[in-house]
């Protein structure tokens, strides 16, 4: 395991951190810039079949080109964001590596992303650095106990996040449903009148809600395993901190669980930014309440957490 002397807290605020940070920003931003363009052209496809089939005008246009976009999606058109997923996921396994002094893991990850790369993302970055700066808020624990608060913290509040944003997006696509089905009896609508007029248009939409919901889900539970994992590991190795092997491995166990936070971060996007911005106060007082439980148990003062992001 790579030695690491300095504190954690410090070291993630430093120029060459930051930039790995801004880099991962970037390159999210790009991803989630992609996905929202399928979904409102996916919403706007299906918004188009629902004004004709309320107005009773003739439709066929409109379900040919819903049928099509659908086809669109299922085939792989959400590709395009993927290389920008999965630069974003070895940016952020290279700042974490690098701050947990943790070894890289080339068979999982592949090889580190380049300084001239990371210097012309980090130069794309427009936008504030609230979300940034003293990314992972976290007690001053000694090592190796820091880095595990920090993976407690990101699956713990990740989980939380895509959870609820899949049950946000599954509502959604159940009410549009809901929606369609009202209408057609209200209207007197054949089934396949119904079908056409409604469904097939809002296909590519409806799909590619279940498609989000069922990704962000499998991410939740893949992070829960390994939060599970993590803490019964904690809970072990509090009790007897004091032996000289608990420290290796402990890294041991942070490195295995780092592989799973990296899997789970390559393979789907972020949640919208304004989703996860909309319960971030809330979500931050949560997680910090279990990072003053982690101190408690160390015996080690935890920081006031801060309200301003």
């Amino acid at each position: 395991m790579a030695e690491r002397t300095d504190s954690l807290l410090r070291r993630q605020n430093e120029p060459e951190m930051m930039a790995l940070l801004r880099a991962m920003a970037v390159c999210h931003s790009r991803a989630q810039r992609l996905d929202g363009l399928r979904m409102w052209i996916s919403v706007g496809v299906g918004a188009a079949g629902a004004v004709v089939a309320l107005t009773g005008v003739s439709g066929t246009a409109v379900t040919a080109v819903g049928a099509l976009w659908a086809v669109a999606n299922a085939v792989g058109l959400g590709s395009w964001s993927n290389g920008q997923i999965r630069r974003a996921a070895t940016l952020q396994e290279m700042f974490d590596v690098e701050l947990f002094g943790l070894p890289w893991n080339t068979v999982a990850v592949g090889e580190r992303i380049g300084a001239h790369e990371v210097s012309r993302l980090d130069r794309a970055f427009r936008g504030g650095e609230r979300y940034l700066h003293d990314y992972y808020e976290v007690p001053p624990l000694p090592v190796p106990w820091d880095v595990l608060a920090c993976q407690q913290q990101n699956l713990g509040w990740g989980a939380r996040l895509r959870r609820r944003y899949a049950h946000a997006v599954l509502a959604g696509v159940a009410g549009w449903v809901l929606v369609g089905m009202t209408f057609g009896v209200v209207a007197g609508l054949t089934v396949s009148q119904l079908l056409l007029q409604w469904f097939v248009p809002s296909l590519g939409a409806l799909l590619l809600g279940v498609e989000i919901y069922r990704g962000q889900r499998d991410v939740a539970a893949d992070r829960d395993r390994a939060m599970a994992i993590l803490q019964g590991h904690i809970t072990s190795a509090v009790r007897r901190r004091d032996h000289p092997a608990t420290t290796t491995e402990l890294l041991t166990v942070a490195r295995q669980i780092q592989d799973v936070i990296f899997h789970s971060r390559r393979g789907h996007p972020r949640v919208p930014n304004w989703f996860f911005r909309r319960f971030h106060a809330a979500d931050r007082l949560d997680f910090q309440s279990t990072m003053d439980s982690l101190a408690e148990l160390l015996k080690v003062p935890a920081p006031v957490a801060r309200l301003d992001g």
